[in-house]
């Protein structure tokens, strides 16, 4: 569960928080912080393009600025056919490979702390009181070669170096994506 719906007793002391912060639209970088399953419930009062009892994750994405500022968005993904094209999107943004049909075999339980890149635009509307207001949205997901960092972004520099020799048997790595058998093309990686 994500920890701003964790609910408070009478009597616990309580932090100052962080105050709400609007990205200006543009690429950014995010990491997945919360991951929630459940299941739609359809509204018994209004009508409704959702499948009543359609599986639902929600997913909290934590988005950086280039001036280290960050942003937490939840995002709902519907699990029904109509919804494939985003859910592929997400899949695809943090790394999960596409077979020659570009159908992507959906694994929740590796989502986690993985990382990609969304396209964040400001979306206007109206609040409860009836007064403009303003929030981001994530229009796209990007694939890892289209990322793009936002304005001033700046990526993290890695440097590789040869391990050492090992004198004891390697351990085998577990990969996140089980059905991928062969390496990343172009040098591409997992964004894990």
């Amino acid at each position: 569960m994500n920890d701003d719906m964790q609910i408070l007793g009478w009597d616990d002391e309580v932090e100052a928080g962080s105050p709400f912060v609007l990205l200006p639209e543009g690429d950014y970088p995010f990491t997945i912080t919360g991951l929630e399953k459940g299941i739609y419930e359809k509204p018994a009062d209004r009508t409704t393009k959702i499948p009543a009892n359609c599986p639902m994750a929600t997913v909290s994405l934590e988005f950086t600025a280039a001036t280290g500022e960050k942003s937490t968005l939840t995002e709902k993904f519907y699990l029904y056919k109509k919804m494939q094209w985003k859910i592929n999107q997400f899949f695809t943004a943090i790394g999960a490979p596409k077979n020659a049909d570009g159908v992507i075999k959906m694994n929740w339980a590796t989502v986690l702390g993985a990382h990609g890149t969304a396209k964040l635009v400001v979306n206007n509307y109206t609040d409860r009181n009836d007064k403009p207001a303003q929030n981001n949205r994530i229009k796209d997901f990007l694939e890892p070669t289209q990322q793009t960092a936002a304005p001033g972004y700046q990526a993290p520099q890695q440097s590789y170096q040869q391990p050492p020799a090992q004198t004891q048997p390697p351990q085998q790595n577990v990969t996140p994506f089980p059905q991928q058998t062969a390496a990343p093309q172009n040098g591409a990686g997992y964004n894990f």
